[in-house]
């Protein structure tokens, strides 16, 4: 036979009495209202806060060679690296279509 030890009442739900409703709370709403304004206004990129991390996340929605992720404490690092990696992929694709039209004509 197993037997079973009387559950002491522990928090706030105790044998007999009626559960008390806990209330809902939003962690950080002004930090993740400007991830989605920042996800508005940048197209091309998902960004999203991180409640547990305390940091700002963007994902490249756009075709890369590699998944793109970019992590920053603040929007406007956030905002640099993004403008950074934009650069560097418009810079990467021109590199490539210069040298495949080159190739043919010489």
């Amino acid at each position: 036979m197993i037997r079973r030890r009387v559950a002491r009442s522990r928090g706030r739900h105790r044998d007999g009495l009626a559960a008390v409703p806990v209330p809902h709370y939003t962690w950080d709403h002004e930090a993740r209202a400007e991830a989605a304004m920042l996800e508005i206004t940048w197209p091309g990129w998902a960004v999203l806060y991180g409640t547990g991390s305390r940091l700002f996340h963007a994902i490249a929605t756009w075709p890369t060679p590699e998944p793109l992720l970019l992590c920053d404490r603040t929007v406007e690092g956030l905002k640099a690296q993004m403008r950074e990696a934009e650069t560097t992929a418009l810079l990467h694709r021109w590199a490539l279509t210069s040298t495949s039209v080159g190739i043919g004509h010489c």
